[in-house]
């Protein structure tokens, strides 16, 4: 059970730093060109990524922990 928790948690975790760093990429591009350039299909890409990538992490980190791998 703990494992799929590890799982579920690194997806979020990977959206939320997915979409922080979409934030911070907008607020230098205010900065640099004076410009907010929001678009919806761009954060909806970068939620997909994050939730990707931390899928990834996530079953691996379960994987490790289920096959006793020292360290997880």
């Amino acid at each position: 059970m703990i494992n799929i928790l590890f799982a579920l948690f690194s997806i979020l975790a990977g959206v939320f730093l997915a979409e922080i760093a979409y934030i911070l990429l907008l607020i230098i591009e205010y900065v640099i060109l004076g410009s907010f350039n929001f678009e919806l299909t761009s954060a909806w890409h970068y939620l997909k990524v994050g939730a990707g990538g931390g899928g990834i992490m996530g079953v691996g980190i379960a994987l490790l922990r289920y096959f006793g791998v020292k360290g997880f």
